[in-house]
Order: structure tokens, then C-alpha cells, then sequence
């Protein structure tokens, strides 16, 4: 496909990041902690290979999440299922440790003007199992500098409770991805993107309960503490516009902006700016900035009120308002260690931070994370 040399070609110019070798494996490692008492450690394997003439990928992953974490979900509702008595001491709180695993599958052929392709994932941990599958379509118009994407989404999840084995409580979603990717000139590129889902099942957390009266907090003063209720269905829907601009042939500028809205009243806006520079061959140094702020949904309260009409009710600090600003450094190489063979190396090191303005026992949330990756290619 010429496109796809173009294509390359701009992002390469971009100072984008580089794409896939048709044949590699590596490994990432990322590590994340936070002001919420909570760590994250992820391993990633990963490898590609093509056959048919280069016009078929066949791509495998492996990741591990191990988190340990005494956040505000345990220290409050997820250990209570009743309000602190007067004079009651502090409880004790214990950290805890889990482990997710995932596998990731995927398989592209590339035809004269389109690229067919599907992709399967299973996720698993002792209270949650995941399955998702995708199609995806990937087309070039007439002209060469003009593509379209289409991705079909479903996943089906099962929610289990630990200690509860007659506990699962299904949830599936249904999603829709459309791109249109134009290249304006070997330095700009500007892409649009489309994001829908819709789901249908149980979405609320099996570990969390809220708090009726008083504070709102079943470890503080809450009259009664009933079990987090969600609704039972929901329309999420996004929109993306994003432009790269190369300023010469060693800088380049990208500027992002997503715009998303769903049934449940939250509102959301994303800005990102990034700044790449080329200071080698071969060599990429990025600078990225994120802000993020969203409105609370409209079933949520900080406190809520002892009445029984109340049909849903929720302790998820994701759900109330908040913003965010993210700033993150990043370093990309690659080096030939023999012929035919290259070697890429990244490191990547950012910080976050999160305020919620209304959300009874957290105000604020500070995070650090690292990433480093190595990737042999043949």
C-alpha cells in the first residue's frame, strides 16, 4: 500500500511515536504509586510476526497488574457495612494485594486498499473475568492521503465478589470506533475520532457502600449504609479532533482535544499538548502535558440523605467532579546491534495530579509512575 509508506514517512517526521517492526518481541516494565496509600506494578511481553509476504501480523501480549492499596475505597466503605458506633475506636487498616493477568491476541492482513483485522483479550483475577473481542476495517481513499477506520467492540465481564462464590453479576458492552486520519502535507496530519459504547449490566462495585445520613461515611457518622447501586444501563459517547505538526525536520507539536458526554450526566473535556524533538537520528525526546475535568453524574451526591427513594447511590470518587493535570517526559531510542537486527529502548517518567472538590474524605491525590521498555527487532 503507498499510503502506508506516506503515512510512516509523516509520522516519522512528526516525531511521533514509531511504529511496529513487522517482527520484534520485548518487554515493558511500569510502576505507579500515589498519595492514596496504592502501588501498581505491571509487566508487559510482548512480539509480532508477519507472514504472506509481509501482509500478515500476527501479534501476542501478555500483561500482569499487581497492585497493593489501603485507598479511600478500603479505609472507608469498602470495610463497613455499618456506621462507626459513638465512641468506637479507629478501625486498623490493612493494605490490599491483588493480581490481574491478561492476554492479548490479534491478527491483520493488509489487501491492496484495506486492512482487515480482529483482536480477542481475557483479563482475570479472583473477582473479575473479562473477555473482549474486536473487528476492525482500515480503507484508503483515492488519493493516497486519506484513511478511514471502523472498529466493532464487545466485551462480555463477570463481576465476582472475594469470599462469595455464588456471586457474578454479568456486564457487557457494545462499542463503535470510527477514524478519519488526513494527511495534509508531509508535516501535518489531522485526525478525527468517533467513540460509542453501550452498557448493559451490573456497574456498580460489589465491595462499596454508601453511607445514609451524617457525614456520608459508613466509618464516620452515616445513619444507615446500603449496598452502591448504579444504573443498570449506559450511552457513552466521545469525540476527538487531533493535529501533528512538524516544525523542521528535528521538532514536531501535537495538540489534542476530546470532548465526551454520557447518559448518567457526566460531562468531560480533555486538552493535550505534546512537543517532540529529534536531537539524533533515532532518538526522540517528548514532552506531554494533559488537563482533564468532568462533571459529576447526575445521581451523585457527596451526602446522601436518609430517604428511602433514592434509587441509586454511589461512593465512586470517578463519578463525582474532578480535574486533573498529568505532565510526563519520555525518551525513545534505537541502535543497530547487528545486521538486520535493532534494538529500541524508552524510558518514561510523569506525574499527576487529582482534585475532587466534592467528595467526603479525599480532596486530593498526588501520582508518580515510570515506565522503561526494551524491543528487539529482526
Amino acid at each position: 500500500m503507498r499510503r502506508t509508506s506516506i503515512v510512516l514517512a509523516a509520522l516519522t517526521v512528526l516525531g511521533t511515536a514509531a511504529p511496529a517492526s513487522a517482527n520484534e518481541g520485548g518487554a515493558s516494565f511500569f510502576v505507579r504509586a500515589d498519595t492514596d496509600r496504592t502501588v501498581v506494578i505491571s509487566p508487559r511481553a510482548f512480539g509480532s510476526a508477519t507472514f504472506d509476504g509481509d501482509r500478515t501480523t500476527i501479534r501476542a501480549a501478555y500483561m500482569a497488574d499487581v497492585w497493593t492499596s489501603a485507598s479511600i475505597d478500603i479505609r472507608t466503605a469498602a470495610s463497613y457495612r455499618r456506621p462507626r458506633q459513638p465512641n468506637e475506636p479507629e478501625p486498623e487498616y490493612h493494605a490490599i494485594t491483588e493480581q490481574r493477568d491478561q492476554i492479548d491476541l490479534s491478527v491483520s492482513h493488509e489487501l491492496d486498499d484495506v486492512t482487515i483485522g480482529g483482536s480477542y483479550y481475557y483479563s482475570g483475577e479472583n473477582d473479575y473475568w473479562s473477555h473482549g473481542f474486536t473487528l476492525r476495517s482500515e480503507q484508503e481513499l483515492p488519493g493516497n492521503a486519506t484513511t478511514l477506520e471502523e472498529s466493532l467492540l464487545y466485551v462480555h465481564d463477570i463481576v465476582g465478589r472475594a469470599g462469595d462464590p455464588t456471586f457474578e453479576r454479568p456486564l457487557d458492552t457494545f462499542g463503535l470506533r470510527l477514524v478519519l486520519t488526513q494527511i495534509l502535507t508531509p508535516e501535518a496530519i489531522l485526525q478525527f475520532v468517533y467513540d460509542g459504547s453501550y452498557r448493559t449490566g451490573f456497574q456498580s462495585s460489589p465491595y462499596r457502600y454508601v453511607g445514609l445520613g451524617g457525614d456520608g461515611q459508613c466509618g464516620g457518622t452515616a445513619v444507615l449504609c446500603v449496598p452502591e447501586a448504579h444504573p443498570s444501563t449506559r450511552i457513552r459517547s466521545a469525540l476527538v479532533a487531533r493535529g501533528r505538526f512538524a516544525f523542521g525536520q528535528n521538532a514536531s507539536a501535537g495538540l489534542d482535544y476530546r470532548f465526551y458526554v454520557d447518559d448518567w450526566g457526566i460531562v468531560s473535556h480533555t486538552a493535550r499538548a505534546q512537543i517532540a524533538w529529534i536531537p539524533e537520528r533515532g532518538q526522540t525526546i517528548t514532552l506531554l502535558y494533559r488537563f482533564y475535568t468532568q462533571s459529576a453524574a447526575g445521581f451523585y451526591m457527596s451526602t446522601y440523605p436518609n430517604r428511602e427513594d433514592i434509587l441509586n447511590v454511589t461512593r465512586d470518587r470517578e463519578l463525582s467532579p474532578l480535574f486533573s493535570n498529568r505532565l510526563a517526559l519520555s525518551y525513545q531510542g534505537r541502535t543497530t546491534i547487528a545486521e538486520g537486527v535493532g534494538l529500541k529502548y524508552a524510558v518514561a517518567v510523569g506525574g499527576s495530579a487529582f482534585v475532587y472538590p466534592d467528595f467526603v474524605g479525599l480532596e486530593e491525590v498526588y501520582s508518580l509512575d515510570v515506565t522503561a521498555s526494551l524491543t528487539l527487532e529482526l
